[in-house]
């Protein structure tokens, strides 16, 4: 394995790749960090233990329980390549594009993308409803002055927040090594291991 990783490096090509894959990375961790205005990370914790799904955290690689601008993380994208692929099937100018090699692809790639930012739109939307009905139900003070300038703010910087990573993520695809998206999942995943440790190892040692 080692030998293997000293030969790839040695090829300028690959070294470049690398190099490039793992800056991308760090800037989606930094962006991970970057807090959403007029949101409390409080209010996301308590939506994580309102019936909220701690898997869709660990996705995140831990930026939706701090609410940061990557909350949504690529999960709209996901969900648009599915759309699109079931739509494909479903609507004949898309099986067209699909059938038309790599200027159908990247045309298809084009419309996913933009159901993808469409999506988070609406999956940022129906958070912001979500947590404010849990400050108006619980008194949570979820959201700092509600109003319709605070709405979409926030939905807003979700929505840019995704847009950001599906960038990310085509340009791995691009100029790095392997896929964007798949990457980006696995660097979340990978990011919550060490927190994930220290509270198993609290729960079970301390």
């Amino acid at each position: 394995m080692l030998q293997t990783l000293k030969n790839a490096w040695k090829i300028p090509d690959l070294r470049r790749r690398i190099l490039f894959t793992l800056m991308m990375l760090i800037v989606f961790r930094f962006g991970a960090h970057i807090p959403v205005p007029y949101l409390t990370a409080d209010a996301m914790q308590a939506f994580l233990g309102n019936g909220g799904t701690d898997l869709f955290d660990v996705f995140t690689g831990g930026a939706f329980s701090n609410a940061t601008v990557m909350a949504m993380g690529v999960s709209p994208y996901i969900n648009a390549s599915i759309i699109v692929q079931l739509l494909t099937v479903a609507i004949p100018s898309l099986e067209r594009l699909a059938k038309e090699g790599l200027e159908g692809r990247k045309k298809i790639n084009k419309i996913t993308r933009y159901l993808g930012i469409a999506l988070a739109f609406i999956q940022g939307a129906g958070l912001y409803v979500t947590l404010y009905n849990m400050s108006v139900t619980n008194g949570l003070d979820a959201i700092k002055n509600p109003s319709v300038l605070t709405f979409f703010v926030i939905v807003l910087t979700f929505t840019a927040g995704t847009a950001f990573i599906i960038w990310l993520g085509e340009l791995i695809t691009e100029k790095g090594l392997g896929n964007g998206v798949s990457l980006i999942i696995f660097a979340g995943i990978v990011s919550r291991i060490p927190s994930a440790a220290y509270g198993i190892y609290n729960q079970f040692l301390g």
